[in-house]
């Protein structure tokens, strides 16, 4: 598991992946930039309040949650 990635780029790169997507299908669906998708998973800049709540709902977590939990299990390796 790549542990120098923030919490919230680890969780959205296992929460996108584990519901079968890719970042460009996800990109799309949430109407979001692939490059800025592709940041934000990559750990150098955080998504803005409203567009983190538009990422949470669509993979059906808090915001908090994907900001700061830790959702990726030990095991699985990215």
């Amino acid at each position: 598991m790549d542990k120098t990635r923030q919490p919230c780029g680890r969780n959205l790169h296992y929460l996108i992946r584990a519901n079968g997507k890719g970042l460009r299908e996800f990109a799309r669906e949430v109407d979001l930039d692939y490059s800025l998708l592709k940041r934000y998973v990559q750990g150098t800049v955080q998504p803005r309040t409203m567009r983190l709540k538009k990422i949470a709902d669509a993979l059906g977590v808090s915001p908090g949650s994907l900001l700061f939990d830790e959702l990726v299990p030990e095991q699985v390796e990215q």
